[in-house]
């Protein structure tokens, strides 16, 4: 909150300190659809120089297990491929066209680009891949080939392989100080902000742009001021009430919105911490439909499935509030993230109908990274929470504890697996899926390249791409 008043007051603030394999399927130089580019892409020059502050709802900490790390390591970290507002993987550290998988889906070919390196100045090669693979899904990196050609074999048939190194996931550095995106990291702040520099030897060329801050800012009234008295050049708030009307209507500022992505707002409820009756119980507290109609109008869709793909998103469908009466004389604690700007009013809700049953939710809500920590520790019994799955959901990194079988065959593409497990999450009262909010970005005019990505980690994204036109 220093760093908050700092900016409200308009004072500064301190500076944070082999071979391959036989067959293939599309590349992602076929899947990138026309009018986009590959992430490290050459862009039509512009001015350069200048600084961009970013609002992030998540601690921008880069070391951190949390989403809000993953968001700053995404841009001083190398990708493999880095998520586009279509929902195609756009390749980065890949060199383009490059990528092929294999018919049986169980193994990848690719070239890392020529030239590309860390910022220490040495290269980037396959052995920072294996160094940093996930074992879950990696058996090996093979090569590379003569021609640079590096096999990635999987543990199984992964259609959605793309996700590896990339989304969420980076190739970790060799060494800690050791920078491999875009932007370098050159201070960071607990709780306020991170500041990222251009780097000099990013294999995309140097960003226009000298500085990108990334400032914590948790609330989105308080982001909306900001972005008003240009204390902030780019926010990308989660979905709230009139939040698109109410930034439109700030003086100097653009907004775009962008077709819904990766976020979604679900109810979790741990097994181990509730019975299968009172997690029913707790679901049936939610009228969704209400909710996102008259709250979240052209904010936001109800959520009735977690898969995508035809046939798997209607597992959720029709399922609205019920009775409570399995709540009778229970006291339910009911987590939220104090970023997300709907839940207190959607736990408020859930409060009156559990009492109706003669239940209590007790609220207990925090930062998004404790929270976070709370759903990895199991130390909740039930939580209102933001989640992100990117363009190719991974069901073993989510649910391999409800399911593993089945989420290792959703993972392979097996579509009946995919509503065999959503079926049983419904069914178990394990989520709840709320809403998936359409994404919306607002920034100062003067700022260029600023895109909507509702794939996107947060607004600056895309950031190796802006420049100054003022």
């Amino acid at each position: 909150m220093l760093l908050l008043v700092c900016l409200l007051a308009g004072a500064a603030c301190s500076d944070g300190g082999n071979g391959s394999s036989s067959g293939s399927s599309t590349s992602s130089s076929d899947a990138v659809g026309q009018g986009t580019t590959t992430a490290a892409a050459a862009v039509p020059d512009h001015a350069r120089g200048g600084s961009a502050r970013v609002g992030v709802w998540g601690d921008p900490n880069p070391d951190g297990a949390t989403l809000g790390a993953a968001a700053v390591r995404s841009l001083v970290l190398p990708q493999l491929f880095v998520a586009g507002p279509d929902g195609a993987w756009l390749p980065s550290l890949v060199e383009r066209g490059s990528d092929n998988a294999a018919i049986d889906g169980k193994s990848a070919t690719l070239r890392l680009r020529h030239g590309a390196v860390w910022s220490d100045g040495s290269p980037i090669t396959g052995d920072d891949l294996r160094r940093s693979a996930d074992a879950r899904f990696v058996a090996g990196v093979d090569g590379p080939a003569v021609d640079g050609t590096l096999t990635i074999r999987f543990t199984q048939a992964l259609p959605g392989w793309r996700r590896l190194w990339s989304g969420t996931d980076v190739v970790t550095a060799p060494r800690p100080g050791v920078w491999g995106g875009p932007f370098v990291l050159a201070g960071y702040v607990a709780g306020l902000e991170a500041v990222l520099k251009a780097s000099d030897r990013w294999y995309g060329g140097r960003a226009f742009l000298d500085e990108v801050r990334l400032v914590l800012v948790p609330d989105v009234t308080i982001a909306r001021q900001l972005l008003a008295k240009g204390q902030l050049d780019v926010v990308m708030p989660p979905a709230s009430t009139v939040r698109t009307r109410q930034l439109e209507a700030v003086p100097g500022v653009s907004v775009a919105r962008g077709k819904a992505g990766g976020w979604w707002v679900g109810l979790l409820l741990r097994p181990g911490g509730l019975g299968q009756a009172q997690r029913a119980a707790v679901a049936a507290s939610v009228d969704r439909t209400t909710f996102v109609a008259t709250l979240l109008q052209d904010e936001a869709t109800v959520l009735n499935g977690l898969g995508g793909g035809a046939g798997a998103d209607g597992a959720w469908a029709g399922v609205g509030p019920g009775g409570s009466a399995a709540l009778r004389g229970a006291t339910v604690d009911l987590v939220g993230q104090v970023e997300e700007p709907m839940t207190a009013t959607l736990q408020r809700s859930m409060q009156k109908r559990a009492q109706v049953g003669g239940g209590r939710l007790e609220l207990r809500n925090a930062e998004a990274d404790r929270v976070e920590t709370w759903l990895r520790d199991g130390t909740y019994q039930a939580a209102v929470t933001l989640l992100y799955d990117g363009p190719s959901p991974c069901w073993t990194c989510r649910w391999a504890s409800v399911d593993e079988a089945l989420a290792r065959a959703a993972d392979a593409s097996d579509q009946a697996a995919v509503r065999a497990l959503e079926t049983k999450l419904r069914d178990e009262a394990l989520v709840l899926p709320l809403w998936r909010p359409v994404p919306v970005v607002a920034w100062r005019d003067g700022l260029g390249g600023v895109r909507a990505n509702g794939y996107a980690l947060s607004g600056a994204w895309n950031a190796w791409e802006w420049w100054r036109a003022d």
